[in-house]
């Protein structure tokens, strides 16, 4: 039997004011591959960017919400 490749992964961090968030995607190969295929940047794109997206309304979120309780 082959030995299979490593896996791959990438991970993007954002440092709010209220957390700091991590996406971390990894891409192992298959049960029946041995190799793993080049990184898909550009299929993965949108998810990294609806994560930065998702980040930075809920950090604009919390920052509303204490505006609100301080008034």
């Amino acid at each position: 039997m082959l030995e299979k490749d490593k896996r791959m992964d990438r991970t993007w961090t954002l440092d709010g004011v209220y957390a700091n968030w991590k996406l971390t995607i990894v891409i192992e190969p298959g049960e029946y591959a041995y190799d793993v295929p080049e990184w898909p940047g550009e299929k993965l794109a949108p998810v990294v960017e609806h994560f930065f997206e998702s980040v930075n309304l809920y950090e604009l979120g919390r920052d509303a919400e204490q505006l609100h309780r301080l008034s």
